[in-house]
């Protein structure tokens, strides 16, 4: 799936200045992608160390001085506690379950509230759109860290699809507190 195109996205946001007490639904929807973001850096570290400790990406034999380091650092990594398949592909479901969560009532609340001003309800489509293209990245994760559980052999393409989720998960945060903290603050709508 390509990643999300910021070039196409509708940009209205930035023609009213909010009072203090307006600004507080868009300052609390950036708190609450801020915990997500934090999630995601906490996923993206999980399923990186399952794949440093599954061997995946080791050196490729060669005995120059950079590859016995690299062995050593691998020994000192091995002794920290890392966690199991199992427990990566739990935080992997639950990260998925929170996020459908918040865009559900994204979906259901927030656009349909915001699209009922005609300059935003490009804006609230667009977010929707969104919606989809990160659920197919949602589902991908998940699917990927219930296999791995079972094929240790996956988890590159773990990594890449939690990557991939992470980048244009970022993208559609940033894009949405850039242009519903407005009409939010104009609707005088929480969060």
């Amino acid at each position: 799936m390509p990643p999300i195109d910021d070039a196409t996205r509708p940009r209205v946001a930035g023609s009213v200045e909010l009072e203090p007490r307006q600004r507080a639904a868009g300052d609390h929807l950036r708190m609450v992608h801020d915990h997500f973001r934090h999630q995601l850096e906490t996923l993206t570290r999980a399923v990186e160390a399952l794949q440093d400790a599954s061997g995946a990406g080791a050196s490729d034999g060669a005995s120059d001085g950079a590859s016995e380091v690299e062995a050593v650092r691998a020994g000192v990594h091995g002794l920290a506690p890392s966690l199991t398949a199992q427990q990566v592909a739990g935080l992997c479901g639950q990260v998925c379950r929170f996020l459908t969560m918040h865009h559900t009532i994204e979906d259901q609340n927030m656009f349909p509230a915001v699209a009922t001003m005609q300059a935003y309800a490009p804006v609230a489509a667009r977010l929707a759109e969104e919606h989809l293209v990160v659920h197919d990245h949602l589902e991908r994760v998940d699917d990927l860290a219930v296999a791995v559980r079972t094929d240790p052999g996956r988890i590159g393409e773990l990594v890449t699809a939690v990557a991939d989720l992470r980048a244009d998960l970022e993208s559609h945060f940033a894009y949405e507190e850039s242009e519903m903290s407005e009409p939010l603050g104009l609707l005088g709508l929480g969060i």
